[in-house]
């Protein structure tokens, strides 16, 4: 009886702790392609018409290659990336462990001073974005890349990214 008694409490306990843990996964979906769009126009519309265009993505990814070329010699390493990004991380870490307004506004500032993404900062898009195959990344090349990705994206052809450009179509 005892038993019985230890394992029904037990099935209570963890049907009660998933009942606890079950909104914190449900609020962890997949982005709509809605809010992808937002977030990306947000990050790199710097005039305000809610579009992107590729002047602006130049100078995001000029902005961003100046932030990761920390020797100043014109090439972007894959060591000067990875010397960033943990930087970077221990100044998230850094602003996480404060606490209040204190932290509101740490992280704040984080996100309003981080680079956007570097084609190129992850393995793969790195070979691909150099080019001539030295090793290290040109602004030139950057911005070729960028080119790339940004053709890719503009799915309707108008010369700029904007919300359309997010949804999918069903072609019939």
């Amino acid at each position: 009886m005892r038993k019985n008694t230890l394992i029904l409490g037990a099935v209570a306990a963890s049907l009660a702790l998933t009942g606890f843990v079950a909104p914190t996964f449900a609020a962890r979906q997949k982005p709509t392609p809605e809010q992808r769009a937002e977030w990306t126009i947000k990050r790199f519309d710097t005039n305000g018409d809610n579009k992107v265009s590729p002047d602006e993505i130049h100078a995001r990814m000029t902005e961003a290659f100046k932030a990761f070329d920390t020797d100043g010699n014109g090439q972007v390493t894959r060591e000067e990336i990875e010397a960033v990004r943990k930087a970077r991380g221990q100044e998230w870490r850094a602003a996480k462990e404060k606490t209040g307004a204190d932290r509101t506004a740490a992280i704040e500032k984080l996100k309003e001073t981080r680079p956007a993404m570097l084609p190129g900062i992850r393995h793969k898009g790195f070979d691909r974005a150099d080019t001539d195959k030295n090793g290290s990344l040109s602004l030139a090349e950057v911005t070729a890349r960028a080119d790339a990705m940004f053709k890719r994206r503009d799915t309707n052809g108008d010369g700029v990214i904007d919300a359309s450009d997010f949804t999918k179509t069903k072609k019939i």
